[in-house]
C-alpha cells in the first residue's frame, strides 16, 4: 500500500541544527512496492547492539585509507561491499542530500569557500557509485540538477537562488525513493547513520575536532536521516509513524555529539553513541517487516 505523505525541508536553528534551510514542500510517497526483507537472517536486537557497542574505536584508519585527493575518496564512508545494491543506492541519495545539506547551512553562515567544497561533493565524489540506478529509473538528469547547484555554489550566487536550487535536487531525491519500500528506504537511512558514526570518528582526535569537514559531513547526513524521519512519522499508516518517531528518537539521542557547524560548543566527543543509535534504528525498522508495512 502506498503512503502518501506531505514532505517539507525545515527551516532550522540553533546548537543542533545550525543555519536555516528555506522551507521547501515536496509531495511525495513514502513507498510504492510490496515489502521485502531487509536482510535474509536478521540478527537479534541484543546482537545489534552488542556489534554497535565495538564500533567507533577503530573506523579511522579504514575510512582515511580511502580518502583521495581532494580529501574524500570514491569510497568514502561507504560501507559499499557489505551493502546490497538497493541499501547502497538509497543510502548514496542520503549521503549526496547530507553534504549537500551542511553545504547550504554554511552558505546561509557564509563560510562560501566550505559550503563550496561540500556541496561539489556529491558530483565528484558518489554520482558514479548511484548513475546506474538513476538511469534505469529514468533520472539520469539529475546530474544536470547537482551540477547547476554546484555551480551556482561557485558562482556564489545568492543564497534564495541556492536555497531553491537545492529545493528542485531535494525534490528528485524523493522522487527516486518513491519506487523503493519503507523498509528499504529505513535500511537505507541505518546505513546513512553508520557512515555518519564513520566520518564522525575519522573527525575527532582526543578531546577535539581535527578534520572539520569529515565532523560537518557527519552533521549533513544525521540532518538528511532526521528530515526522513520525520516524513515517516507523519506517516498515516500506525506502524511506518511508529517506525519513523523511534529513528526520530534516536536522532535527538545523538544532539550531545554535536557541537555547532564549526565544531564549537558543548558537546561529547562519543563516536559509539552515533553506532548505537545505528543499531537501535536497525531494530525498529524490524517492524515494518513484520507487520508487512509500506
Amino acid at each position: 500500500m502506498s503512503d502518501s505523505i506531505n514532505r517539507t525541508v525545515r527551516r532550522v536553528h540553533a546548537r543542533r541544527i545550525i543555519g536555516g534551510l528555506a522551507a521547501v514542500a515536496v509531495s511525495g510517497t513514502v513507498s510504492a512496492a510490496p515489502v521485502g526483507d531487509m536482510a535474509e537472517t536478521p540478527l537479534e536486537p541484543t546482537m545489534l547492539l552488542a556489534q554497535a557497542e565495538g564500533e567507533g574505536e577503530h573506523e579511522g584508519a579504514s575510512v582515511a585509507g580511502g580518502e583521495g585527493e581532494g580529501g574524500e575518496g570514491e569510497g568514502e564512508g561507504e560501507g559499499g561491499a557489505s551493502l546490497d545494491p538497493t541499501t547502497a543506492f538509497l543510502s548514496g541519495l542520503g549521503f549526496m542530500e547530507g553534504h549537500i545539506r551542511a553545504g547550504v547551512a554554511l552558505y546561509e553562515a557564509g563560510d562560501l569557500e566550505a559550503a563550496k567544497t561540500h556541496m561539489g561533493h556529491p558530483i565528484k565524489e558518489k554520482y558514479g557509485a548511484v548513475a546506474g540506478q538513476l538511469e534505469e529509473l529514468g533520472m539520469s538528469d539529475v546530474r544536470a540538477d547537482l551540477t547547476a547547484l554546484a555551480d551556482a555554489a561557485e558562482a556564489e550566487a545568492d543564497y534564495e537562488t541556492v536555497s531553491a536550487l537545492f529545493a528542485q535536487v531535494y525534490a528528485r531525491f524523493e522522487e527516486a525513493r518513491t519506487h523503493y519500500t519503507t523498509a528499504e528506504q529505513a535500511a537505507g537511512l541505518v546505513a546513512l547513520t553508520r557512515v555518519a558514526g564513520e566520518e564522525y570518528t575519522v573527525a575527532v582526535k582526543g578531546d577535539g575536532i581535527s578534520n572539520l569537514h569529515e565532523y560537518q559531513d557527519s552533521w549533513g547526513f544525521i540532518r538528511a536521516v532526521e528530515t526522513e524521519a520525520i516524513q515517516m512519522a507523519a506517516s498515516n499508516n500506525e506502524t511506518v509513524a511508529e517506525v519513523g518517531a523511534a529513528i526520530r528518537a534516536q536522532v535527538n539521542a545523538m544532539d550531545g555529539v554535536y557541537g555547532d557547524l564549526q565544531g564549537q560548543g558543548d558537546f561529547e566527543i562519543t563516536p559509539s553513541t552515533i553506532y548505537s543509535a545505528a543499531a537501535r534504528m536497525e531494530i525498529a525498522a524490524l517492524d515494518l517487516d513484520s507487520n508487512g508495512a509500506n
